[in-house]
């Protein structure tokens, strides 16, 4: 975590908060908020979580280093993969870790599976394509179908369902956007 300091410093001045401002936007005593700006600081995984949800930024932005370079290849084994549902739907994401706001899903769902989706931040969108099998969305209990070939956008903050009521697996692409605009 050797670059939670700087990006915090970074970060906060970016929103125009001093440390005093970040501390009660997070809810925390300024001296923890002024000590994680200290090399070599140690916090706990609650703090850390706080912190970048007032800031509204992801976690990985927070703690890993930003990339050098003007693009950034992911390997396979650097993807991240997330199973429900005893493995019958999973996201693996495909995005760099040190992406800014954007998080890029690759979605497996196998037939008659029905998986509660993680919430996002709120003013975070999800982008939802389907490539292969029919989706039903349910969205703060409004149901959506979605075809191959069809995206639906909605606010990802809100409570949301995956459901393959077919016979053959769905494949889509996710896409978490933390902040429009």
């Amino acid at each position: 975590m050797h670059d939670l300091a700087g990006n915090l410093r970074r970060l906060r001045k970016r929103a125009g908060l001093t440390q005093a401002a970040l501390a009660d936007a997070a809810g925390l005593p300024r001296a923890t908020c002024a000590s994680l700006e200290q090399p070599g600081a140690n916090p706990g995984l609650d703090t850390l979580m706080t912190v970048a949800a007032a800031l509204e930024v992801s976690l990985d932005e927070l703690v890993n280093p930003m990339p050098e370079a003007r693009y950034f290849k992911v390997q396979p084994e650097q993807m991240a993969d997330y199973r429900a549902e005893g493995g019958r739907f999973s996201a693996r994401t495909v995005s760099p870790i040190a992406s800014k706001g954007v998080q890029i899903n690759h979605v497996t769902i196998q037939p008659a599976t029905r998986s509660v989706g993680r919430p996002h931040p709120r003013g975070a969108q999800e982008f939802y394509f389907a490539l292969a099998g029919t989706t039903v969305l349910t969205i703060a209990d409004e149901r959506v179908t979605v075809e191959p070939g069809c995206l639906v956008q909605f606010p990802g903050h809100h409570k949301h369902v995956y459901e393959n009521p077919g016979r053959s697996p769905v494949e889509a692409i996710s896409v978490v956007v933390l902040h429009l605009g």
